[in-house]
């Protein structure tokens, strides 16, 4: 049986979880390097669905005469999970 993708915000919580749980210093070494790993792992999943999402908007956006037109919409990765605003 073929696993669900999970969503951008369901990878997104549990990595703000794992954070909390390396953040407060309560943790056995090899429990923090577990942690840390399955940080990383989600980490490039929500990096996935961003680039995915990026890549849907480049394709939306086309100006009036058909020609595609480019904007940086000031996504990243680091803007969603540190709470900055970000272009419109």
């Amino acid at each position: 049986m073929a696993r669900k993708k999970e969503s951008f915000e369901e990878s997104l919580t549990k990595l703000e979880k794992l954070i909390e749980k390396l953040e407060s210093n309560d943790l056995a070494l090899d429990e923090a390097l577990d942690y840390f790993e399955q940080g990383v792992k989600l980490l490039r999943a929500c990096d996935a669905h961003l680039k995915s999402a990026e890549g849907t908007l480049k394709e939306l956006l086309t100006g009036e005469d058909g020609e595609f037109i480019e904007k940086a919409l000031g996504i990243s990765l680091a803007s969603v999970v540190g709470g900055e605003d970000f272009d419109e």
